[in-house]
């Protein structure tokens, strides 16, 4: 009886390790698709902000900008600008299979980071208090300005796999 009930502690032990592993399987693999969810994101909002940008900047190079065009797109880059630092949560960066042209100094260097964060925040918004007034001129070297502070973060946290 010694046997069975030992080796009846054994499949049991068994089962317990099995359920652990299919466990942390598990849960690795929820976390492996929540940084997956994130990355999507932090694209789909980028993607937002280039749409605006490229709708904005059409119209700038136009002769007789529309104005109300301008000023959606630059209010729409506006309200998304301050929320940047908050799509690149810790976990969400360069790893083996996922794929990111986020550099790893977004999370080794988080204060330079959310600097030019806060700068691209700070022109975005400056530019949709300036193109509210309609001064094209004044539009133009804002959205400049701006552009400025996107090449800035790009060339320091961004890596293209061109």
């Amino acid at each position: 009886m010694a046997t069975w009930h030992g080796g009846t502690r054994r499949v049991w032990r068994s089962a317990l390790f099995a359920a652990a592993g299919l466990a942390v399987v598990t849960v690795a693999s929820a976390a492996a698709a929540d940084v997956l969810g994130v990355i999507a994101a932090r694209h789909a909002h980028f993607k937002e902000i280039g749409k605006a940008a490229k709708a904005m900047s059409e119209q700038l190079k136009s002769p007789t900008p529309e104005i109300p065009v301008v000023q959606a797109a630059v209010k729409q880059i506006d309200a998304l600008a301050p929320q940047l630092p908050s799509w690149f949560p810790a976990g969400s960066g360069p790893a083996p299979g996922v794929k990111t042209e986020a550099k790893a100094d977004i999370w080794t260097k988080p204060d330079e980071f959310k600097r030019d964060a806060a700068a691209f925040a700070e022109a975005a918004h400056k530019l949709d208090v300036i193109a509210a007034g309609g001064d094209v001129s004044a539009i133009r070297t804002q959205a400049q300005a701006m552009g400025q502070t996107c090449k800035t973060c790009h060339e320091a946290f961004r890596q293209r796999d061109d």
